[in-house]
């Protein structure tokens, strides 16, 4: 503890991951009840036991006053398993989402994005949508996810499922930028037309986006989950490999038809479009 001054939720983490490599999730518990315990019984104000006495919620991240700043989350002990991708609570609550299978449409409805973007469910819920919409299904016999039906370009850079949200909720660089940067990936294979798809669809049902005071890692993060899976919904569901890149060549031939067409009339043709970085 005496170790956990200006970095404390990386040492947490780590000392975490030590525990639970030695001894699995119940020497971890056994662990976490006993320093929860000294915390409570004396007065303590170190954050790791402030941390730990308090039995911090992943599935909770709400503001009570709309004139105060975002809720600074503190790390989920439980992700801190490594098995907790395939063991963790999903299907449980309210939300529509089970681990096997493909992506259902009932599962990817604007009512589960707005449960998604006012968090009704939990971290681990919003990242197995997002796995299952990229094409990694869940082997129930070997208790793993497999990249069967990922997209090529996906699965050549992350041949393995990764956390979309930072469910540790640790944002020191060292822990949180491997989250960081599969979300950006993820963002960056959106097309400008599509980047905001979520607000627009669910607008009529009563979001409008966030209040920039009230933005934290995971509100962001979230939405921009949302906001690729209602992408995914509208322009990939359905559609094989081969027929998203005939679709992809057919736009591009227009897109260039537009463009002489717009030269022969002697308009200003803007040439430069925002990369992107499709997963197909």
């Amino acid at each position: 503890v005496t170790m956990m001054t200006s970095s404390w939720p990386t040492a947490l983490a780590a000392l975490t991951i030590a525990i639970l490599s030695q001894g699995g999730v119940l020497a971890f518990q056994t662990a976490h009840q006993s320093f929860a315990a000294s915390c409570s019984s004396s007065r303590c104000s170190s954050p790791v036991h402030r941390l730990l006495a308090s039995g911090s919620d992943a599935s909770t991240d709400k503001s009570d006053d709309d004139n105060v700043g975002p809720d600074i989350l503190q790390p989920f002990v439980p992700a801190l398993d490594p098995k907790y991708s395939v063991r963790g609570p999903v299907g449980e609550g309210k939300f529509i989402i089970s681990r096997t299978g493909p992506p259902t449409a009932e599962e990817m409805s604007n009512e589960q994005m707005l449960k998604i973007v006012k968090i009704e469910c939990n971290d681990l819920e919003v990242n197995t949508l997002v796995w299952k919409c990229l094409g990694y299904r869940f082997n129930e016999e070997e208790e793993k996810w497999e990249p069967t039906e990922v997209f090529p370009n996906w699965k050549e850079r992350f041949p393995d499922p990764p956390d979309f949200i930072g469910m540790q909720r640790v944002y020191s660089r060292e822990v949180d930028q491997p989250s960081l940067r599969s979300n950006q990936a993820l963002v960056r294979s959106i097309p400008p037309g599509n980047k905001q798809s979520l607000k627009t669809q669910l607008k009529p049902i009563g979001w409008k986006g966030y209040n920039y005071k009230e933005l934290t890692p995971n509100k962001t993060r979230r939405a921009q989950c949302a906001n690729w899976i209602v992408f995914y919904r509208e322009e990939l569901f359905g559609y094989t490999v081969e027929e998203l890149k005939e679709r992809r060549r057919l736009r591009k031939e227009a897109e260039a038809a537009a463009e002489a067409k717009m030269r022969e009339e002697g308009k200003e043709v803007d040439t430069w479009k925002p990369p992107v970085k499709e997963v197909f």
